[in-house]
């Protein structure tokens, strides 16, 4: 059987009714990687008949499909091995005005689902994530009517819990009976399909509350005994459109009669878990004022929860423009999200430049700097803190060099490194006071500081700031023959990107870096990798230069050595070049400070058993695999290593900046650089899923 996504064109509705008016929602979905029916926990359940896999995802990939069909934004939540009842998100939790409720499983198969959707909650922005003492099994037994909230108990959900659930949440929770075990949670037994219509199978209900639900709802749809049986009012509805099982035809009309406009799917593999589409779906209320926002209008094209309708520069007049940002303004971030002002989410895929490599306030990076705050901040470097040899000591290792020079900013790092380069040719090679040169390639970017702009061919960056720092010869990226032919007697370092980033993430040709590095040893030249953008894991490799197993004399490290919390930079090299130095010389209040070094500590520590570097290096090949399918279909060209892709959009599409505006209105944040090119750095963070949803956005950002 061959499964699409139905059409949700709108037909015309039944009169008679109230108009039914769709509203944008965001939903929770955990793929069933690892469904199957192993153990019995409900009656629908039967561990003896076969589950098939492939068919399970093809069910479940065609309802999230149809949610994105019609408007909506999904979010994946990893699925997690010996869980395969995780597949029903919707037993995750309970999200309200923006405040998350983490489920606590009534089995012990299950128990485990808890702790990861708390852990996703939290991943994914929410700022409150409580979980209750009492036992509760998400919107399984929660379903949010309007301003209230019916609540089942009987079998999963203890109703005491239902207390705890209004004190969390201030509404009124609602008390309702369950009594029949095939109907094991509230969203079984009874659909919401707008903020006053419910449908409901009367018999699932002990008779108070049956009298209950007639008092409230007395207009509500009855379903039937066939209804119920195939999990008729298991459904999700957006106030207009109402998903649910092709299996329950009567149902369906019943509710098309209504005023509401049924999309049936056929999800009759997952329901021999016990579960529908409700189930496999929990939605993401956000908090009230971007409720309101989103609800000022109806749904009327592929407008997302989760981004604003209409992106709007902010101004910010008392700040000099030298940026051009995308009109996006972030409040709050967590993992490789960001939330902006009006709460509206978006998946980071920028990564600030490689400096939060680890995610949005990392919890074990904001904790080392947490404890450094309420000990000790800055000393200047007039005397020594407990702090900086550990620090300096640690990333020497992972460098295999001696020494450290702790700066702050990557083009102090970079202006460092060329000062002592140039100290380097006088005291120990022998040039001429005043002839040192420095080898540069084009395309280049290593800043925007005097020294730096005059070596770059970048014109926005260079013109108008003239007079330029002489001692600096630029030759072609990529062109061993044009640097050896470059190099003379004055010739003192060699400073190159091992990628260049600015440029577009262009990676060299293959044998261009060794051979730098035996041109540089031949001729006793210094050889500089700028490392700032590419190493700390972002490539696959702690530097990118080991991907072509060369070693250079310096490196020049920042952005992710501050953990995406502070600046944090260095020039790292051995006692023969950095000896050069001594005391007045070379100096920085800052670099080097406490709080600094301690969190530069934790970076380095936590690169050094390579996991992280796997992560990008696997994560990597799932990206470039994905961007690579638009090539020759609105994109001309894909570069990178790990994380770090750039990209050359097709200019009959637009600009690169039109296509990331584009993206920012699909939740998704990157950058564009020389006019065609898009940049994808995300934090190592991300998961293959986001990568995929990432991709989705995409693919939707080419078309317009």
């Amino acid at each position: 059987m061959t499964l699409t996504t139905p059409d949700v064109s709108v037909r015309p509705a039944t009169t008679g009714f109230p108009a039914r008016v769709a509203r944008t929602r965001s939903y929770a979905m955990t793929p069933p990687t690892h469904f199957t029916v192993t153990y019995a926990i409900n009656p629908w359940m039967n561990p003896s008949v076969g589950v098939d896999s492939d068919r399970a995802m093809a069910q479940w990939e065609c309802l999230r499909r149809t949610y994105e069909a019609l408007g909506h934004t999904v979010h994946t939540v990893d699925a997690q091995p010996g869980l395969p009842d995780m597949v029903y998100a919707a037993n995750g939790g309970l999200v309200v005005d923006g405040t998350a409720i983490a489920a606590r499983f009534t089995f012990p198969e299950r128990a485990a689902e808890a702790g990861h959707y708390a852990r996703w909650f939290r991943t994914a922005g929410i700022r409150q994530v409580h979980q209750t003492t009492g036992v509760q099994e998400g919107e399984g037994d929660f379903l949010v009517v309007g301003d209230r909230i019916l609540a089942g108990t009987g079998f999963r959900t203890h109703p005491d819990t239902h207390a705890e659930i209004a004190a969390l949440t201030g509404l009124p929770v609602i008390t309702l009976d369950l009594v029949d075990p095939r109907f094991y949670h509230l969203d079984t037994a009874l659909g919401v399909l707008d903020e006053r219509t419910i449908a409901y199978y009367p018999p699932a209900f002990s008779a108070a509350s049956r009298r209950l639900l007639a008092e409230l709802h007395p207009d509500a749809i009855i379903a039937t005994d066939a209804d119920a049986q195939v999990l008729g009012l298991n459904l999700v509805s957006d106030g207009r459109h109402v998903v649910m099982t092709d299996a329950a035809p009567h149902l369906e009309s019943q509710i098309r009669r209504a005023g509401f406009e049924p999309i049936t799917l056929d999800l009759s593999e997952l329901l021999k878990g016990g579960g529908g589409i409700k189930c496999c779906t929990l939605e993401l209320r956000p908090a009230a004022d971007a409720r309101q926002s989103a609800s000022e209008e109806p749904m009327t094209g592929p407008n997302i929860i989760g981004t604003p309708r209409h992106l709007e520069s902010s101004p910010e007049p008392h700040v000099a423009h030298n940026y051009s940002p995308l009109p996006v303004v972030a409040a709050t971030a967590e993992g490789a999200w960001i939330t902006d002002v009006d709460g509206y989410r978006y998946l980071d895929c920028l990564g600030a430049y490689s400096a939060v490599n680890f995610g949005h306030r990392n919890p074990e990076i904001v904790a080392a700097a947490t404890e450094q705050l309420h000990r000790l901040t800055l000393t200047s470097r007039a005397f020594g803190s407990d702090q900086l040899e550990p620090f300096c000591a640690a990333l020497a290792a992972l460098c295999e060099k001696d020494l450290v020079l702790p700066m702050n900013t990557g083009a102090e790092a970079v202006e460092s490194a060329l000062k002592v380069a140039r100290k380097w040719g006088y005291d120990v090679k022998g040039v001429p006071a005043g002839a040192a040169e420095i080898i540069v390639a084009g395309g280049n970017f290593h800043g925007r500081t005097i020294s730096i702009i005059s070596f770059s061919d970048d014109d926005s960056a260079r013109d108008g700031f003239g007079p330029y720092t002489p001692g600096f010869v630029r030759v072609p990226f990529g062109d061993v023959d044009a640097m050896a032919a470059a190099i003379t007697d004055h010739t003192v370092a060699v400073l190159v990107e091992p990628i260049q980033g600015e440029a577009g993430i262009i990676v060299p040709p293959e044998g261009y870096l060794p051979a730098v590095r035996r041109l540089c040893t031949d001729h006793d030249v210094l050889m500089i990798a700028d490392e700032i953008q590419s190493g700390l894991g972002r490539t696959g490799k702690t530097f990118a230069c080991q991907h072509w197993d060369v070693v250079p004399d310096v490196y020049t490290l920042g952005k992710a050595l501050g953990g995406g919390v502070l600046p944090v930079s260095a020039v790292v090299a051995d006692a023969d070049v950095l000896g050069v130095l001594h005391p007045g010389e070379h100096g920085s209040t800052f670099g080097g400070n406490p709080l600094a070094a301690a969190v530069g500590h934790t970076v380095v520590r936590m690169l050094a058993d390579g996991t992280w570097q796997a992560r990008a290096a696997d994560l990597g090949e799932h990206l470039h695999a994905r961007l690579r399918e638009f090539v020759g279909h609105g994109v001309l060209a894909v570069r990178g290593k790990g994380l770090w892709a750039g990209l050359d959009i097709d200019p009959q599409l637009g600009t690169g900046k039109e296509i990331c505006l584009r993206l920012a209105q699909w939740s998704v944040l990157a950058k564009d650089t020389h006019s065609s090119t898009i940049r994808f750095a995300p934090p190592l963070v991300i998961t293959h899923d986001e990568i995929d949803w990432m991709i989705e956005r995409f693919a939707l950002a080419l078309r317009g």
